[in-house]
Order: C-alpha cells, then sequence, then structure tokens
C-alpha cells in the first residue's frame, strides 16, 4: 500500500527493500519451524546407542575447524573415554547448531571452544564463543522459537537454531542453559548441555 502511494524512486526503493527483508524473515520463520517438526518426528524413530562422545565432539571440531579457518575452533577435554546412551547423529546436529550459532556472532580470528568434563552428574558439553553479550539474565527464553537474544547486533537469529537444540538435548534427557562468561583473558557467551549420567 506504500508503495503504491510512494512518489519517488527513492521511496519505492525503500519500501521494495522492507518487503523483501520482511519476506526474508518469513522464510527463515517457516523454514526453521519446518525443521523442527521434522526433527520432534524423528525423534519416535531414533534409536539410542552406547557411544563415545568424546569421540564425537573432539572430531566434529577438528572438521569445523578444516571448513572454518577464519575463526580459532578448539576442542578442549579428552580424545576417548566418555561414554553415554543417545542419538550420535542427534549430538552431532545439536553441535553444528550451537558452533554455527558461535560462527554467526564471533568476530573474524575469534575463539570458538568446545568443551567436555565428566561430573558428578553426568557430562558437561559447552560451546564459548568470543563476542557480544548476552543480556544479564535471558532465562531459558533464548532457546524458545523467534526469540532474539545478543547485544550489540540490530539483525540475528530468530531462536530456531537454538530450538532445535533445546529439543535434542531434552530427548536426552538433558539440560540446556547459556551465560556470559570468560575464558582465559577473552569474554563472550557459553552455552552449556548437562548430560545426565550414562545407565
Amino acid at each position: 500500500e506504500n508503495l503504491s502511494h510512494s512518489e519517488s524512486e527513492a521511496e519505492r526503493a525503500q519500501y521494495l527493500r522492507r518487503a523483501s527483508d520482511a519476506t526474508d524473515r518469513l522464510r527463515q520463520i517457516l523454514n526453521g519451524m519446518s525443521e523442527a517438526a521434522r526433527l520432534e518426528q524423528s525423534f519416535d524413530h531414533a534409536d539410542k546407542e552406547l557411544f563415545d562422545l568424546a569421540e564425537v565432539a573432539s572430531q566434529a571440531t577438528a572438521a569445523y575447524q578444516g571448513v572454518d579457518p577464519s575463526h580459532r575452533i578448539q576442542y578442549v577435554g579428552p580424545e576417548q573415554g566418555l561414554a553415554m546412551t543417545g542419538s550420535p547423529e542427534l549430538i552431532v546436529q545439536l553441535l553444528d547448531k550451537l558452533v554455527d550459532n558461535a560462527r554467526d556472532f564471533t568476530p573474524k580470528g575469534g575463539l570458538i571452544q568446545v568443551a567436555l568434563t565428566s561430573q558428578r552428574d553426568g557430562l558437561c558439553l559447552t560451546v564459548f564463543n568470543e563476542g557480544s553479550a548476552l543480556p544479564d539474565d535471558p532465562g531459558t527464553a533464548i532457546f524458545d522459537p523467534f526469540i532474539y537474544l545478543r547485544n550489540g547486533h540490530e539483525e540475528g537469529h530468530l531462536g530456531q537454531g537454538l530450538l532445535i537444540v533445546r529439543l535434542i538435548a531434552e530427548f536426552h534427557g538433558a539440560k540446556v542453559d547459556a551465560d556470559n562468561a570468560t575464558e582465559g583473558s577473552v569474554d563472550g557467551v557459553r552455552f552449556r548441555v548437562t548430560l545426565p549420567p550414562n545407565d
């Protein structure tokens, strides 16, 4: 409607640009909703097996560094010996989403660190990235659909990737959260997935 009443090429170009941006956002929303729906349907057929999470995390991190030389992507933790029961394919998908999210907010040459530790209450898988911070108290909203919480950026994710992280974590009986953190002297954000002890 605004386009039909515009009186100059500059105004028409502005309204066309806004319409294009809105269409792109809608496409992201629809794609994300479809991916989340497919994922939830796949849970009915997903087989859980005993596998080595340390091997999966370390090998996946090496692959991320191989395809992204513009960031420093590191793995910290044992190379093997931390077993869990679940779906290795889904855990890799969870890790993919966390690292993709980290890459979008990490400056060129910045640090992305995947870490895995064994704790009394299970295994803890984390992804830290150097870059923009979360609000002081994001709660769990960051893992809800269409939520965007990162300081210092005008545009960003609509929450679909992190929604998928939450769904996969819940399928494995895991808890997931995020907070601002410091790694060495580097400030950033750390996402944490706490997996239950292996039965």
